[in-house]
């Protein structure tokens, strides 16, 4: 591994730079920017100059402008960006001095997405040889999802399960990886828990501008815990030119379900503006399952000068949810309970140019958790379909709670840099502390710590007139296990132009993730930490082609996956009389398999989605000893092989409606009880089915009327064994918007 590292910066390093030559002063010159038709530049984008003579290539910058050197002369200018269309290509006579021509491109049927966790910068999805999907506000807002994870869901490559109903603990699972093994951001700010866990459980789409989910190892540029990918999000802001509007919102339904939502947004002069606070309580449909969650959003920008921005975001969430257990299996516990607070502030400032773009970060995340069960709830042996438990299943009360509270302060430098008409650097660094304070109140609290830093470079390359290459890497310095490089290369080759464009893709990458606070620093008997572990890690590769038809209204691929995950830290036991244990890199798994993503329109006001996504996992080194769950051979833990889900979304002036359609098939998973269920190779979860439908009709020019169905037909299903999903669930409610754009 440490020779492919070096391999890749070896060919960083052998990329073409410019070479500086002697040349006459030019007589004359074209420039411009090439924006989106919402304003959004478009930086690394090919701008081709045709002349009488020959044709020109220029890549835009990090501001999205561009520069050709010309002799006077008519030309005419083409964009190369598949689903972003210029219409017919531009006709601009060049005289002796400097001529503007700015470009503005109008979305195809099935439009081009622009992304920003792929490079940490803008860029056009079909420059990319990286695997990313970009949920926009539209179709958050569209989905109408109560949480998170049905939005995740949706995306290719993606796995998720709860271990119960709304709020209750979830994770996300990218490409067969462990759940801790995506990083990920809120506003650019990591969020995961030290060591990469993040409880989706409680996360909602409130506020949301868009979602970005990047599939393989990108540590290149995010450092530790991007081992499988990148999940994203970005708190929603005005559009530029946004009147001042109120926002608000009243949802009621099935198991209690209440929300109430208000937010104010806007743009006047050089300030923007989006705040919003929201209510939700529902009371779930297992006993002791209530869930409440209050939270707050705002995200302010100021334009300095008319090149310097400064954004500033701040969001804080409280939650708090009873945890009845496996009832599936038995008696609920129903007194204990689940507590959380976020806390995420950051600012951006940000300076723009034609050439160099620079950006300095600082964020603050904070998560604080506390598990607790107060009372002792006795004893139960499990049963299900016939099956009873070996031993019985006893409460461990802990009056006063299980404290899980870590917080993270960073800072970031970057730096955008134009090299010549072809290259399109990035370099960076950053510093990350790490504190805690973990454990049961009724001792001491363990409290660890730890700085890590990183630096980055990164850059984007037009090779020829239809190849972009992405190739980078980043050197690391964890304060647990030490200094490791890690890189990454991408490809995007469009061996077809135009509307129906063909564009075939490969990227590879390596990853790393440090390892959790208790992993390193615990000190309780049976599980003492190990200071010398280290990183996990993992080695990753695809290959994949997308291919637009019918003048852009459609737009299909195909992926192959495989991620090898090695260096896997995992509990042993080390000592067989006292049953001490221990953590140790001994663990070894293997994900490969298909991404399948179909977008369509084929009509203005109708729009489809569909992916599916086929995993073959398998653990293949394993220290465990006792459990059979994780014995090297099986599947791996509650990821499907056959994953797939389809939407279509009808949109008329006064009304929208749709539909999405939710497969996931048999996975392995465990009791965790005594039940023996694992035991079994051949046991599966069983697979389900799920339909969710949506609808809204404007009642007048600033109200509507909605109505979500999840699980339509009522389906019976448990996305983690013992644990029964939310049953029909039907909520309606009425929003109403006063201002804004028209």
């Amino acid at each position: 591994m440490r020779t492919l590292s070096r391999l890749f910066f070896l060919c960083l390093l052998a990329v073409p730079r410019p070479l500086a030559a002697a040349a006459p002063e030019p007589s004359g010159s074209l420039g411009g920017v090439v924006r989106t038709s919402d304003g959004l530049p478009l930086p690394g984008v090919a701008v081709f100059v045709q002349g009488a003579a020959n044709e020109r290539r220029v890549t835009t910058g990090p501001d999205g402008s561009f520069r050709a050197a010309l002799a006077p002369g008519s030309y005419t200018l083409r964009v190369d960006a598949p689903g972003l269309t210029l219409g017919e290509p531009q006709a601009v006579s060049v005289g002796a001095g400097e001529t503007r021509q700015d470009l503005v491109l109008s979305p195809a049927p099935v439009k081009e997405r622009v992304v920003v966790s792929a490079t940490r910068g803008e860029a056009t999805l079909s420059s990319l040889g990286v695997s990313v999907d970009v949920l926009d506000r539209e179709r958050i807002d569209d989905r109408g999802a109560a949480s998170l994870l049905p939005l995740l869901q949706d995306v290719p490559g993606i796995a998720t399960a709860r271990t119960g109903q709304t709020g209750q603990q979830g994770s996300v699972f990218v490409r067969g990886g462990e759940s801790r093994f995506a990083r990920v951001l809120i506003d650019g700010v990591a969020v995961n828990q030290p060591g990469g866990a993040y409880d989706f459980g409680s996360a909602l789409p409130f506020e949301l501008e868009r979602i970005e989910v990047v599939r393989g190892a990108a540590s290149s540029l995010y450092g530790g815990d991007a081992l499988a990918g990148v999940v994203s999000l970005e708190t929603r802001r005005a559009r530029a030119g946004e009147r001042p509007s109120l926002r608000a919102e009243g949802e009621g339904g099935s198991f209690d379900w209440q929300r109430y939502f208000g937010a104010t947004s806007g743009a006047r002069g050089d300030l923007d503006w989006n705040a919003g606070v929201q209510r939700l309580t529902t009371d779930n449909e297992a006993p002791n399952s209530r869930f409440e969650d209050t939270a707050a959003a705002l995200s302010a920008g100021a334009r300095l000068d008319p090149r310097t921005d400064l954004r500033l975001v701040a969001r804080y969430e409280t939650s708090t949810v009873g945890t009845p257990g496996p009832t599936a299996y038995g008696r609920p516990d129903l007194d204990a309970s689940f507590d959380r607070d976020d806390v995420l502030l950051s600012a951006l400032l940000r300076r723009n140019g034609p050439t160099l773009s620079q950006q300095l970060g600082v964020g603050y995340a904070l998560t604080d958790q506390l598990s607790r069960n107060p009372d002792d709830s006795g004893c139960f042996v499990p049963e299900w379909e016939g099956v009873t438990g070996s031993y019985p299943n006893c409460d461990f009360p802990n009056p006063e709670g299980f404290q899980n509270q870590t917080d993270r302060l960073v800072g970031s430098y970057q730096a955008d840099l134009a090299a010549g008409s072809r290259h399109l650097l990035t370099a960076g660094g950053e510093l990350d502390h790490e504190t805690g304070e973990l454990g049961s109140r009724s001792s001491e609290l363990l409290r660890p710590s730890r700085t890590n830093y990183g630096v980055y470079l990164q850059d984007r390359v037009l090779l020829g007139s239809r190849a972009y290459l992405t190739i980078g890497g980043r050197v690391e310095k964890n304060g647990s296990y030490g200094t490791h490089a890690v890189p990454r290369a991408a490809l995007a080759v469009r061996v077809r132009d135009g509307a129906d464009a063909t564009t075939l893709r490969a990227s590879a990458g390596m990853g790393v993730k440090e390892p959790s606070f208790f992993e390193s620093y615990g000190e309780s008997f049976f599980a003492k930490g190990n200071p010398d572990l280290d990183p996990e890690r993992s080695t990753t590769f695809d290959v994949g082609v997308e291919q637009r038809a019918f003048a852009s209204r459609l737009r299909a691929s195909a992926t192959y996956f495989h991620h090898d995950y090695h260096d896997q830290i995992a509990y042993t036991v080390v000592d067989l009389d006292t049953f001490e244990g221990s953590y140790v890199n001994l663990a070894h798994t293997r994900a490969q398999g298909l991404e399948l993503a179909l977008e369509a329109r084929p009509l203005p006001e109708l729009s489809l989605l569909g992916q599916y996504t086929y995993t073959d996992g398998e653990i293949l080194d394993s220290p465990s000893d006792f459990d059979p769950v994780y014995a090297a051979g099986r599947a791996l833990l509650r990821r499907p092989e056959n994953q797939a889900s389809i939407s279509a979304q009808l949109t008329q002036p006064r009304w929208s409606a749709g539909l999405t359609l939710v497969y996931v098939g048999e996975r392995a998973d465990s009791d965790f009880v005594g039940l023996g269920l694992a035991s079994d190779p051949s046991y599966r979860n069983p697979s389900y089915t799920r339909l969710d439908a949506r609808l809204r009709v404007r009642i007048v020019a600033a109200l509507e009327a909605f109505v979500v169905a999840d699980n339509l037909f009522d389906a019976e299903y448990q996305e983690a064994l013992g644990y029964p999903a939310l049953g029909r669930s039907v909520r309606g409610g009425l929003r109403l918007r006063v201002g804004g754009r028209p």
